[in-house]
């Protein structure tokens, strides 16, 4: 089970545009893969990912609504 947690979290991009890593509670997350998109433009898009930290690796979902992203759970890998 995740943890659901809804927190606001600073991305960051390659020049092409696609996520790379976002910075969390003072930690940084490199973006290892995109496992699943969904969701529209409209409604926000939200990304499944699998995500390397200090603590290891884990799977983190994250929402978009516009440029605002936010960490919505994260999950054991």
């Amino acid at each position: 089970m995740g943890h659901l947690l809804n927190e606001p979290v600073r991305t960051e991009h390659d020049p092409s545009g696609r996520l790379t890593a976002y910075e969390w509670r003072g930690s940084r997350y490199a973006v290892d893969a995109v496992l699943k998109t969904y969701g529209t433009a409209r409604e926000g898009r939200v990304y499944r990912v699998r995500v390397t930290g200090a603590e290891g690796v884990a799977v983190a979902e994250l929402g978009r609504d516009e440029d605002r992203w936010r960490l919505r759970h994260v999950f054991s890998a």
